[in-house]
C-alpha cells in the first residue's frame, strides 16, 4: 500500500515540476515578445497627421525681404497648416505686391495652396490677377480657373484657359506666362482675340 502511495506522490511531484517549467517558459516567451514590441514601437518613424495642426482666421501675412522691406502680403478668410508636407491651404486669398521697385499687382481666387517654403502659390477657382499700367505698358487683367504665382520670380503662369485684357485688347488662349518685373506676357496655345497696339 505504501509503495503505491509513494509512486503516486512521485508522479504528482513530476507533473508539478513539469507544469512549473511550462509556465515559466510561457511567461518568458510573453516577456520577450513584449520587449520586442516595445523596441519596434520606439524605433518606428513617427506618424505624421494628414490633418491640419493649426489654423488662422481673417489673417494678413506680410513677406519681408532680407533688407527688411515688405515684398508682398497675403490675406484670407482662413488658413490651415498641414505638417505632412508643410503646406498651407487658404480660403479666399488676396495677394498684393508691396515691392515699390516693381509694378503694383494684385491676385485673388476662391482658394489657394501654398507650398515649397512659400515659393509656389496655386490659386484655384475664379482666379484673377491685375497689374496697374506702368509707363507705356497698359493695364493688365487675367482671368482663369487656375493661376500659379511664383513670388520669388515675380511670375504668374497657368496651363489652363485664360482670358486677358491688355488695355482695350482682349486675348484668350491656353497656357500663359506673365513676368511682372519685365512686363512680359506670353500666350502659349490656341490664341484668339483682338489686339489694339499702344499709340506711340
Amino acid at each position: 500500500m505504501s509503495n503505491g502511495s509513494s509512486a503516486a506522490t512521485a508522479m504528482r511531484i513530476r507533473i508539478a515540476v513539469l507544469l512549473t517549467i511550462l509556465i515559466a517558459l510561457a511567461l518568458g516567451s510573453l516577456w520577450a515578445l513584449q520587449i520586442m514590441r516595445n523596441n519596434n514601437e520606439s524605433t518606428a518613424a513617427p506618424v505624421v497627421s494628414q490633418k491640419p495642426d493649426y489654423y488662422v482666421e481673417n489673417f494678413v501675412y506680410v513677406k519681408m525681404s532680407l533688407a527688411g522691406t515688405a515684398r508682398y502680403s497675403i490675406a484670407g478668410k482662413r488658413m490651415e497648416h498641414y505638417p505632412i508636407n508643410d503646406s498651407f491651404k487658404v480660403q479666399m486669398p488676396f495677394i498684393r505686391n508691396l515691392d515699390t521697385a516693381k509694378p503694383p499687382m494684385i491676385l485673388r481666387s476662391d482658394r489657394a495652396l501654398i507650398e515649397d517654403d512659400n515659393s509656389k502659390i496655386h490659386m484655384y477657382g475664379n482666379a484673377f490677377a491685375e497689374r496697374d499700367p506702368v509707363g507705356k505698358s497698359q493695364k493688365l487683367t487675367v482671368n482663369s480657373e487656375y493661376l500659379l504665382l511664383l513670388p520669388d520670380d515675380d511670375e504668374v503662369t497657368s496651363d489652363q484657359p485664360v482670358k486677358i485684357m491688355l488695355g482695350n485688347s482682349v486675348l484668350t488662349g491656353v497656357g500663359m506666362l506673365a513676368n511682372n518685373a519685365e512686363l512680359k506676357l506670353e500666350l502659349h496655345n490656341r490664341v484668339h482675340g483682338i489686339y489694339y497696339a499702344t499709340p506711340r
